[in-house]
């Protein structure tokens, strides 16, 4: 991820006056790049092993005056399911002639917690940015902010 710059995952197409016409993405290389990220996570998760640790037992009864007390219990904890991943493209206002690009890739996957009195499922998602750039165009020669304007409001204003 590390050598994956923006121009690898969009190309941008500019008019004759430079004026920027069209933002595309690059099909082929964000599918590669997704791919290759869910494989490697669960490569890693497929390598793990399962890893255990101890909770008090009156921490599963939910009792905040039993939580913490009593003997230990060994509970594992152990990765199931399989890793899921997709990207995402967001365009973002910055500016009067501003606008952020983003893509990043959401990452979901399932742990379980093994326990002798309960078994706990829980899915952990993260998001990571893998590119953003700032698309500069023309300054406007007016500019009016109407955001949270009534359209009565925004009448009168023009009149």
């Amino acid at each position: 991820m590390q050598k994956v710059t923006y121009e690898d995952l969009c190309t941008i197409e500019r008019d004759s006056e430079g004026r920027i016409r069209l933002i595309e993405m690059n099909v082929v290389n964000v599918n590669k790049l997704n791919s290759e990220i869910a494989l490697s996570i669960q490569e890693k998760l497929n390598n793990t092993t399962s890893s255990k640790f101890y909770i008090r037992l009156g921490s599963f009864t939910g009792s905040k005056l039993l939580s913490g007390r009593g003997p230990n219990v060994e509970v594992r904890m152990s990765t199931i399911g399989a890793v899921t991943t997709s990207i995402k493209s967001e365009f973002t206002e910055t500016g009067i002639n501003q606008t952020m690009h983003k893509i990043y890739i959401d990452i979901s996957c399932n742990v379980s917690l093994l326990s002798p009195f309960k078994d706990l499922d829980e899915q952990i998602t993260a998001q990571v940015l893998l590119s953003e750039t700032v698309i500069s165009g023309d300054i406007p020669d007016s500019y009016y902010d109407l955001e949270g304007m009534s359209p009565e409001d925004t009448m009168n204003m023009m009149n």
